[in-house]
């Protein structure tokens, strides 16, 4: 089973690196940085990001 189950993989599209260059080369992913505010074990907020940080993964993003 995928650990994101609840995405239809195929309505998900890898981010198309070409659209976002401008005129420069860019070599490697689209980078993001997720951030949440609880450090308790069972925060929502760290669930949401964790979540967030599979979608963009599966859609080509390198996240931190």
């Amino acid at each position: 089973m995928s650990d994101t189950y609840q995405i239809d993989e195929n309505s998900c599209q890898p981010i198309d690196v070409e659209r976002l260059r401008n005129s420069e080369q860019v070599s490697h992913k689209p980078k993001m940085l997720l951030l949440y505010g609880s450090l308790r074990a069972r925060s929502f907020s760290r669930l949401k990001t964790e979540e967030a940080a599979l979608v963009l993964s599966k859609l080509g993003a390198e996240t931190k």
